[in-house]
């Protein structure tokens, strides 16, 4: 019997749709491995935009409808222009976008932006450039899509989104659970439940961006100063770790170190404006810090239903503004002497061996910026996580590291460092994956005309998606890489790109580090790019 995925490609390959275009991603992965297990043909373009504009090109000289593969968040808004494109034209499309899993699909339900990671309304946002959109979010509707839908496909724009774990289903599996209707009162801050709070548990402060972008950012930090408690911080708040006073770190699904250590020993977590999602969490909630009662302190009472029904019995939320439920704690604290020492972490020195990651060279090369007058930019995939882990490794040492946190997008960090070096006078470091420089090359030309520092991981391609398909679906590599003989990425020189913008490019070999070079590249008073070759089956270590 065959799964859904399959079945979903055999019976588009059947209407003489046999070409797609797009970019890889772990929500889509399936989709376009089947395309090609089936024979059709799969073409891995370099930005989603450029799908919807191939398949508008392909349609006109051969009169034939192509579909166009794409995977959760980014990987559909960045395919936006090109849809919009083949609907006003009258050309027929099918769209395919992953979607998370359907126990993560709840950001409608809960009338929040999100829950899964880079789970976004992608039918919402369709609906006006397409002629019909379509979820298949569970066997039942599949069926229902063959059979009101499949047969006139090829005559129109159809966005048909397919959750990751429907995928997955075989087509027999008619039983579908229901949703639980989640019914929770809306309660406000409650000193009681603070008051039960004792001095033999372990506490630790979780702060979010909602904590680090409030206004009260400043008198918050000084009453969260005033405890003898740890805090570890998500990617959103990282600008603030060298403010908070018992700061350990950064910590996260792909962040391993003192700070995911620091969760699983604490007995109370106080989470301060952050989301908890998966991105930070994992996909289990069960299994982020089990043992521990959660504090969820957020004031979008949405945020805090989302986090009570995906949490449970342990997590208590307190719809209110951080400063007020400071101000609380600050009394019970001083009452109850409340204490909790940090867990003892011996701090590792930086390796002399490099490994087959680039987390060693990057935390040597952070090590070498000036944190008072450098600000730091990083990529999506791989790249992200080793540059938090390497910042993890200095930690109140590094530079302040940003990204794109929740929508994690290929090509963001170049683009961000061009703009933020349009109005400070602070270094920019850009940190970005060979597989992004494609995304956004064009606006090299403005980086070239200010002084920014590129860092390019080169691992031949996207190592997070080849990470990916090689646990989960035993692949060949599809999309992914250059070396694969169906379905392969185009090959370009990097270091090309970059001169071809006057940027001048240095390459480094992660096997042989020539710290001359480092020095040289750091000391350059124009932008320059560092090109760090690693070992193509580099993978992210969440521990």
């Amino acid at each position: 019997m065959n799964l859904i995925s399959k079945d979903l490609i055999n019976k588009l390959r059947q209407k003489k749709i046999n070409t797609f275009f797009g970019v890889q991603g772990g929500a889509c992965a399936r989709l376009i491995e089947d395309v090609v297990k089936s024979g059709g043909k799969y073409y891995p373009v370099l930005n989603e935009q450029a799908a919807g504009y191939a398949a508008h090109g392909y349609y006109l000289a051969t009169k034939k409808v192509a579909g166009i593969i794409l995977t959760t968040g980014p990987g559909f808004t960045n395919a936006v222009s090109g849809i919009a494109a083949c609907y006003y034209d009258n050309i027929p499309l099918v769209v395919l976008v992953g979607q998370v899993s359907k126990s993560l699909n709840k950001a409608k339900k809960f009338k929040t932006k999100m829950v899964g990671f880079q789970e976004i309304q992608h039918l919402k946002i369709g609906e006006s450039i397409s002629d019909e959109v379509f979820c298949i979010d569970s066997v039942n509707n599949y069926k229902r899509f063959v059979k009101q839908h499949l047969n006139s496909i090829t005559k129109k724009v159809s966005i048909i989104e397919v959750l990751d774990d429907v995928q997955r289903m075989k087509i027999n599996n008619i039983s579908q659970k229901k949703d639980e209707i989640i019914k929770l009162k809306k309660i406000t801050f409650n000193k009681k439940d603070i008051l039960e709070l004792n001095s033999k548990e372990k506490l630790l402060f979780i702060l979010g961006a909602g904590f680090s972008r409030n206004l009260n950012v400043k008198s918050n930090l000084n009453l969260l100063n005033t405890f003898k408690i740890p805090s570890v911080l998500t990617w959103g708040a990282q600008e603030i770790t060298r403010r908070v006073k018992i700061s350990q770190g950064i910590f996260g699904e792909h962040t391993p170190g003192k700070g995911n250590q620091q969760i699983e020993k604490s007995d109370i977590i106080i989470c301060l404006g952050g989301s908890l999602l998966q991105h930070q969490v994992g996909k289990s909630h069960k299994n982020f810090a089990p043992n521990a009662k959660i504090l969820f302190v957020n004031n979008d009472y949405n945020e805090c239903r989302r986090a009570k029904k995906q949490f449970g019995k342990r997590l208590t939320f307190y719809n209110c503004e951080i400063n007020d439920f400071l101000k609380s704690f600050y009394k019970i604290y001083k009452t109850k002497k409340l204490n909790q020492n940090t867990i003892d972490y011996k701090k590792k020195p930086l390796p002399k061996k490099i490994d087959k990651t680039p987390v060693p060279i990057l935390a040597k090369i952070f090590n070498k910026i000036n944190p008072n007058s450098s600000i730091i930019f990083s990529d999506a995939g791989a790249t992200l996580s080793w540059s938090y882990q390497a910042s993890n490794i200095l930690g109140k040492k590094s530079c302040p590291l940003f990204t794109s946190f929740n929508l994690h997008a290929m090509g963001y960090a170049n683009c961000a460092g061009f703009g933020a070096a349009t109005e400070t006078k602070k270094n920019i470091f850009v940190v970005i994956g060979d597989g992004s420089i494609p995304m956004n090359s064009q606006e090299l030309a403005w980086a070239s005309r200010f002084r920014i520092k590129f860092i390019v991981i080169d691992n031949q391609g996207y190592g997070i998606i080849r990470q990916t398909q090689r646990q989960f679906y035993k692949s060949l590599f599809v999309g992914s890489d250059f070396k694969n003989k169906k379905s392969s990425l185009p090959s370009f020189s990097i270091k090309k790109i970059f001169e071809s913008f006057d940027i001048p490019a240095i390459q480094l070999n992660l096997l042989k580090i020539d710290n001359d070079k480092i020095n040289f590249f750091l000391k350059q008073k124009k932008s320059t790019a560092l090109i760090i070759r690693i070992d193509y089956s580099a993978e992210v270590k969440t521990k």
